[in-house]
């Protein structure tokens, strides 16, 4: 009994935190896993003190989750009574953290977790509550026996998926016959218990399912060691804690299990009611019911509501409906059968079904936030008090148990063999199901209008002759093939002056995908980065159309091309500090701008990095022909003309074209890499000049990998165009990119160079004091003394007759080379030979210079280095 003047003497500080706790007041995270500095778990009940027994969880990685506490005491009635709590290692705000009762976040895993995974043969016997669960470790040592969390209260919050596979044993507590709660209802929690385990144990694959009746040991005790019948009925709530208790021991037991009926198959609800009254016969077509509770009808989903009169008790129901037709199709869970789902089914109040993957963690939060996503989708709640309504559409969705699996992914994109859409895939033949699931309903532009054959005709016919839109094209059709050829991501910048069409080639290359919208399938560099990542990981295996760079500063775009090109995201902590999984894609992208990326990031005083030209290719958008990006105009009487037929054409067919392709590459995915590169290979080796750099010949590579996206969609019958004309488009764009770029020597080397022409350019007048032949000179041939501000070397008349530039070599690594390593640029000019060697062949040079007592070390440069053909 508790001592009721305890109650009233002031709490130390751990009682106080636990009053704290118990009370629930906010601002109590729970930090997972425990953290490996934490304090020992201490926790006192404020009236109960110290728990009886404690019960820690683990993770499948071993590490610490949290706790299960229990208090046993006496009532106030007189009889023994239990509390348990939750005790979890929480994160209170203001820098401080401590050991609080607050519950384990969903999904809670098994007690034991770590065991069950390690004993991988051992059938797995579940409990009710940690005490009987100790119990029956000891009773069954051949099996490898858990519980949720919370016992009977919450084992939808637990997860079982590593039942998968196995062989379970369900072990409730016993139900006393004629128990009612406080409304005159029947109470049974054992069963319930064991009815929400099933299905449970059932969606998460387990090979079999039975259940030890907690009479099959009860109606037993021993007594000075010898077996008897139990002298009266079965206590309500009896458990096999109370088994061992009573003198049953694992070798008495295990006489009994030589008996194959000893654990019994688990007869749950559905099957218990099967072909009763709740199963009454329904006149509508296509009646389907849900746990005998819910029936399923052609336009609304309804509950069973029992009602009893009480006069003469006599029980009748009514089906009464709480929402629109929505269908649970099957259960997702990811790759590693985490992250499960619900594939629901809503249909609209046009007929039209939609499809939408439910995280099942959003069933674990207050206020229905699923619910939001479900309205927009086109669900009907019925009229009247919500309460009841809300509470019948979760406990429908929670309680409906499936036949189908699929796996869910995070992203579109490539999962193995499968190409995952926002609502559609292509699998090759046997591969798993993949669906995408997100918290909500996403907005994307994969939309189809019109068909195939009036695409080919008003859109990609006009294509024909015209390199840069032959080369959009066959980029859209390449996303696709990064990931079976292992191919790096990238882009293409259509550069040049406005009006000239530049955004002509997005809305081609946009129309293979999708369209709509006021901008089809365009997007804008005017975005933040967090955004843009979003964006990116929707895309992956596709393609990105984005417009006007010149809407950012230079340096938005520089790490945005970079972060687009390395198919990764920036690295973020949760709010508990841990890493959250970072966004990733693979992808092809297209812009349009007016600068070149290398203008660009020079607006912010920046060089463009040679990772970064090779990532963002810049081609001229101006075909040369006179009509802008156009080089044939088809019988149109300008290129404006044209542009605004495509503009107008892509605006009213889109769509199919990718469909179609991605349904062929799945059926023949194997196939893929081989054909494809060896196309790629063939480019390479016909289009990249020989002793080329190593970027230009990845620059080729994904002009090759472009041309033959182009030329298989051609080879499928997609694309309306003669055979070769993706890959004569890819030639001649590669061939002015490389015109544009420069030359085949390695971008770093041209950034060298450049740098010094540049200094040179800009300063040889003024900060370069003249010396020798070139010093002024009076009258009298006497050197004039000069004024150089900011000086960064000398200039005299070289040997050849040329000049020569000597830097010191301070100015020559801070200002010269600023940017650049200053290494690499005196070995890019050595072997050019536009460097004076010393005479123990450094780079450095031993030279007398005026208005220095001794020699000194500079770097001497010929005037070569102003010529156009180094």
């Amino acid at each position: 009994m508790l001592d009721e003047n305890a109650m009233f003497t002031p709490l130390g500080p751990d009682e106080e935190a636990g009053r704290q706790a118990v009370s629930g007041r906010s601002g109590k995270v729970p930090i997972i896993p425990v953290p490996a500095n934490a304090p020992p778990m201490r926790f006192k009940h404020p009236e109960l003190g110290e728990p009886t027994k404690i019960w820690p969880y683990h993770d499948a990685g071993g590490h610490l989750i949290g706790y299960v506490a229990r208090w046993d005491f006496i009532g106030a009635d007189g009889q023994p009574t239990k509390e348990i709590l939750p005790i979890t290692y929480c994160d209170l705000g203001g820098g401080r953290s401590g050991w609080r009762a607050r519950g384990m976040p969903s999904p809670r895993p098994l007690f034991g977790l770590p065991e069950i995974l390690k004993r991988t043969t051992a059938p797995i016997m579940i409990s009710e509550g940690e005490k009987a669960r100790d119990a029956a470790a000891i009773l069954f040592p051949d099996m490898v026996v858990t519980t949720p969390a919370h016992g009977a209260k919450s084992p939808q919050l637990a997860d079982f998926s590593s039942c998968a596979g196995r062989e379970v044993v369900i072990a409730p507590d016993y139900d006393a016959p004629g128990r009612i709660d406080a409304k005159g209802k029947p109470l049974h929690p054992g069963q319930d218990f064991g009815d929400k385990v099933f299905q449970l144990c059932h969606r998460a694959g387990a090979a079999s399912i039975r259940r030890l009746p907690p009479e099959r040991l009860a109606v037993f005790s021993f007594v000075n060691g010898i077996q008897v019948l139990r002298d009266g009925p079965v206590p309500d709530g009896w458990d096999l804690a109370d088994a061992l208790e009573e003198g049953w021991t694992a070798e008495r037991i295990a006489e009994l299990r030589n008996d194959p009926d000893f654990f019994s198959e688990y007869v749950d609800f559905d099957r218990r009611h099967d072909g009763g009254s709740i199963h009454e016969p329904s006149t509508e077509v296509g009646c389907t019911y849900v746990n005998g509770c819910f029936r399923i009808l052609s336009d609304r989903v309804e509950l069973r509501i029992e009602k009893e009169d009480k006069r003469s008790g006599e029980k009748t129901f009514e089906w009464r409906w709480f929402c629109s037709r929505l269908v649970i199709e099957a259960d997702v869970r990811s790759p590693e059968s985490n992250e499960w789902g619900r594939l629901l089914a809503i249909t609209d109040r046009d007929g039209v079904v939609k499809r939408w993957v439910m995280p099942s963690s959003l069933m674990a939060s207050e206020g229905m936030p699923y619910l939001e996503p479900l309205l927009s989708l086109g669900l009907i709640l019925a009229p009247g008090k919500r309460r009841w309504i809300r509470e019948a559409l979760d406990q429908y969705i929670a309680s409906s148990h499936p036949e189908r699996r699929a796996r869910c992914v995070g992203r579109i994109g490539w999962h193995g063999k499968t190409m995952v859409m926002p609502d559609w895939t292509a699998a090759a033949p046997g591969a798993e199901d993949y669906l995408l699931q997100t918290v909500g309903s996403i907005d994307h532009a994969f939309r189809v209008k019109g068909d195939l054959e009036g695409w080919q005709q008003n859109v990609a016919r006009y294509a024909i002759g015209n390199s840069r839109l032959v080369l959009a094209i066959s980029i859209a059709f390449a996303g696709p093939l990064l990931y079976p050829t292992m191919s790096e991501s990238g882009g293409i910048n259509f550069r040049g002056g406005s009006s000239i069409g530049k955004t002509t080639t997005l809305w081609l290359a946009g129309s293979v995908w999708g369209g709509g919208g006021v901008n089809g399938f365009l997007r804008t560099w005017r975005t933040t980065a967090n955004a843009l990542e979003g964006i990116a990981a929707m895309s992956c295996d596709t393609l990105l159309c984005l417009d006007e760079m010149g809407q950012v500063d230079g340096k938005e775009a520089g790490q945005a091309a970079y972060m687009l090109a390395n198919g990764q995201g920036k690295s973020r902590a949760d709010r508990f500090g841990a890493a959250r999984p970072t966004a990733e894609w693979r992808i092809m992208f297209m812009s349009t701008s007016e600068p070149s990326l290398a203008d660009k990031i020079a607006e912010c005083g920046r060089r463009v990095a040679a990772g970064q030209e090779v990532r963002v290719l810049d081609l001229p958008a101006d075909a040369g022909a006179g009509f802008g990006i156009f080089e044939n105009l088809h019988g149109f009487s300008s290129g404006d003309a044209l542009a605004r037929h495509l503009k107008a054409a892509t605006g009213e067919h889109y769509g199919t074209a990718s469909r179609i392709y991605l349904q062929h590459l799945a059926k023949v995915f194997d196939e893929l890499a081989p054909a494809v590169l060896a196309v790629r290979d063939q480019f390479v080796a016909e289009c990249c000049p020989p002793g080329a750099d190593g970027q230009v010949s990845r620059v080729a590579a994904r002009f090759g990998l472009i041309a033959a996206a182009g030329e298989l969609a051609t080879e499928l019958g997609i694309l309306p165009w003669p055979v070769g004309e993706a890959r004569r488009a890819a030639e001649r764009c590669f061939h002015a990119w490389m015109a544009e770029r420069g030359g085949v020597g390695a971008a770093e080397d041209r950034a060298a160079l450049a740098a010094v022409r540049r200094f040179i350019e800009a300063h040889g007048s003024s900060r370069f004091e003249l010396m020798g032949e070139l010093a002024p000179k009076d009258a009298d041939g006497q050197v004039i003394e000069q004024k150089i501000f900011n000086r960064v070397g000398f200039k005299r008349l070289g040997r050849t007759g040329g000049t020569e530039f000597i830097f010191l070599t301070e100015t020559w690594k801070k200002e010269v080379c600023v940017g650049l390593d200053p290494s690499a640029v005196t070995k890019v000019l050595r072997t050019r030979g536009l460097l004076l060697l010393g005479g123990d062949g450094r780079p450095q040079k031993q030279e007398r210079l005026p208005g220095f007592d001794k020699p000194v070390r500079c770097y001497v440069v010929t005037d070569d280095i102003l010529s156009e053909d180094v």
